[in-house]
């Protein structure tokens, strides 16, 4: 299964279904509130469609599996800030796919952080991007946080198609 990556706008109702999912999933980890309309907010979605903000929707077969939202910081690093495949799509290889697509989308110096609740995904990008720097930073909540980084020049490369 081919992944192809589609830049959209915060609005579009995939990318909101899917967001849902994801969030659903962080219930199960960490404390994540549901609003009155049933539905998890994340505050901030509406940034994701500017110069330092993207929206992408990992697609195969013609239908969304997952996406990446990424922001760039004022020194030109970029972080991937939420990162979601469906389970249905997982350990096909798609989600190593999209990620090296997500990276080479943008050049330059990429980051990202892992929870502690979410050991799964530490692996994951640790088989992504092997030559990532590791740190361990505490964050303004009191969580320690895995930080990975990359330099420009070793963003994995996508898998061809």
């Amino acid at each position: 299964m081919t992944v192809a990556l589609h830049p959209v706008g915060p609005d579009d109702p995939r990318l909101e279904r899917l967001l849902q999912l994801y969030l659903h999933e962080w219930s199960a980890l960490v404390a994540t509130p549901i609003d009155g309309d049933a539905r998890y907010p994340y505050p901030g979605l509406a940034a994701f469609g500017g110069d330092d903000h993207a929206a992408y929707l990992f697609v195969a077969d013609a239908r969304p599996v997952g996406f990446a939202l990424i922001a760039r910081d004022a020194a030109g690093a970029w972080h991937v800030e939420e990162f979601f495949v469906i389970a249905g799509a997982r350990r096909r290889g798609l989600g190593a796919s999209a990620a090296a697509l997500v990276l080479a989308a943008r050049p330059g110096p990429w980051t990202w952080t892992v929870r502690p609740e979410n050991p799964a995904a530490l692996a994951f990008w640790r088989r992504v991007a092997p030559d990532a720097a590791v740190t361990v930073e505490v964050g303004d909540d009191g969580v320690a946080r895995t930080r990975m980084r990359l330099p420009a020049a070793a963003a994995p490369a996508p898998a061809p198609a």
